[in-house]
Formats: C-alpha cells, structure tokens, sequence
C-alpha cells in the first residue's frame, strides 16, 4: 500500500492550527472583547470581573470541549469506516451517536442525571445501536445497506429523544442539550466524562490501529501477519464506542464530523491509520472549533449551536462524497 512521505510537516501544520484555533476560542464571543482584557483576565488580574467568569466559567470550558469533541468523533470514525469497510460510515449515521442520546434522555427522564450514570447509559446505549444495526444487516452483501439501516436506526432513536423531551418541561430543559448539540454550559462535570471516554478510546485506538491497517488488506493476510481479526474489530468497536458515548455526554449528539475528518485525512495522508487518525483528530478539532467560533459571533448577542453550523458544512459534503463515486476506505 503506497504511502505519502509529507504526513509530518502536515500533522506539523495541522497541531499548530489547531493550537492556534484553540487559542484564538478563548478571544472570540457573543460579547466583544479587547485582546489586552482579555489577557489581563487570564493573567489573574481581570480589568473586568464579569469578563474573567465568563472567560474560566464559559469560554475556557467551551473551548476544550470543542477541541476534544472533534478528536473523539473523528477518531470514532475513522475506525468506523475501515471496521466496518465503508467510507460512508460515520458514528452518527451508523445509530452510535443517536442511541448514546437516546439512553442518556431516558436515564433524565426518569432522574438520572449525574455525570458518572450518563456516561455509562451512554455506553450502553451507543453499543445497543451498534448492535442492533450490525444485527439488521447481517445477511446483506451490500455495505450501503449499513448506512440505510444505521440512518434509519438513528432517525428512530432521535424521534424517541424527541418525545421525551416533549414529556415535561422540566425534561425538555434537561434534554434540550442532546437534541441539539452544543457547547454552551460546559460543566467541569462534562469535561470530565468527556476527558475520560477520550483518554480511554485514544489508548484503545493505539492498540488496534496497525492490526486495522492489517485487516483492511483482508482477514487471511491479517491472520497471516499474527492479527486476530476478530479480536481487533472488537477492539476497535469498543473504541468507537467510548469515544462517542463521551463526546454525546459532554456536548450532545453532533452529526458528519466522524464524516469529514477521516476524508480530509486521507486526502492529505493516505489511507494508514496509524497515519491518518492523528491528521483525522486535528480536522476534527478544527472543525469543531471553527463551527463553534462561527456560532457564537454569526447572530450576536445572540448564537448558533455549532451543530447546526457543522450540519451546514456536512450536508453538502456528504452529497459530494456520494456522487463523486470514487470512494475510498480507510
């Protein structure tokens, strides 16, 4: 499998922009500020109070969660689309992302709410979605009919947030978070979680990412080269798993990042993980950052939710992606 030598000075390019972006956040918000104030109320000595709460209390909190809410989903997807050999693939088309929702809504719902329940209702029902689709199409021979059943398995599960969020109003308050996707109110409880599922499926992801490679040139020659196949893929379920549950946790369901990050990865790196899931999460920070800075200063005072702006930048790249019809996996 040919590869491309200029992977360093990319990723190179890439973490300085994404340091850059991450920086640049904390500048940037519904209210205007001066770049001195600003770094007077960083250095501990805020010309302004209100500024210096809403700097640590909002933008700083915001800020991380975006960054590795980005990781999470395109890392996440970039195992989705070699696992299950389907560049289509994405978290949350697949059901992963809707079902860790649609679990966490539940577990609201019924008052179950602190952040260690919801990451493990997130686990749960992110695995349940990812079981209950891989069971529906366990007899196709065509990989689109993953994405149609994963597609409509979400649907379903975002219908059923839906209705539980109408149940009170107390509910919907609780659950507006997850059904629309947002970093606004990030909790140190939300980083928490979200710190956790990302630590644990990053390490995961080290371990399977070069039996990955292994598998995507078939399961004999994986064998062959002292791979388990089987034990790989569900390593690297798992990994998809956590790495979702987290990123749902901390921010709600966030739709096409999973998409988009391993594509433009691989357009730049090629198709090795081990290559191109590093590239893969820094697209996906700065996806995630700049669609987050966008929401915040596009209505002032205002804002957009950055998934409604990262829909706006994945939907067109979807269709683009289908009719272009030269699709490469992972």
């Amino acid at each position: 499998m040919p590869q491309r030598f200029h992977a360093p000075p990319t990723v190179a390019v890439l973490a300085l922009a994404t340091i850059a972006a991450t920086v640049l956040s904390i500048f940037i918000g519904a209210r205007p500020t001066g770049f001195t104030t600003v770094l007077h109320s960083l250095g501990g000595t805020p010309a302004d109070p209100s500024l210096h709460t809403i700097l640590w209390s909002y933008r700083i909190p915001r800020t991380l969660a975006a960054t590795a809410c980005g990781v999470a989903l395109a890392v996440a997807g970039g195992l989705a689309q070699t696992w299950t050999r389907n560049p289509l693939a994405d978290p949350g088309i697949i059901g992963i992302t809707f079902g860790a929702a649609f679990a966490v809504a539940l577990g609201a719902t019924l008052g179950v709410d602190s952040s260690t329940v919801r990451l493990l209702l997130a686990i749960l029902g992110a695995t349940a979605a990812a079981a209950l689709t891989l069971f529906l199409v366990r007899n196709a021979d065509d990989n689109l009919a993953l994405i149609l059943v994963g597609t409509g398995v979400s649907a379903s599960l975002s219908a059923l947030t839906t209705i539980l969020a109408l149940q009170t109003s107390r509910t919907l308050e609780i659950l507006r978070h997850w059904t629309i996707g947002s970093t606004s109110g990030t909790t140190g409880g939300d980083l928490g979680v979200l710190s956790v599922g990302l630590v644990v499926g990053l390490l995961i992801t080290a371990q399977v990412a070069r039996p990955m490679d292994l598998i995507a040139m078939g399961d004999g020659v994986s064998t062959t080269l002292g791979s388990d196949p089987r034990r790989t893929r569900l390593l690297a379920a798992t990994a998809i798993v956590v790495l979702c549950a987290g990123a749902t946790v901390a921010v709600g369901p966030v739709a096409f990042v999973g998409l988009a990050g391993p594509h433009i990865a691989r357009s730049l790196v090629g198709p090795s993980l081990t290559v191109c899931l590093p590239v893969a999460a820094l697209v996906g920070a700065l996806l995630t950052l700049g669609a987050d800075m966008a929401g915040r200063v596009l209505l002032r005072p205002g804002e957009v939710e950055f998934s409604v702006i990262l829909a706006f930048i994945g939907a067109p790249l979807l269709i683009a992606v289908i009719r272009r019809g030269k699709l490469e996996t992972l």
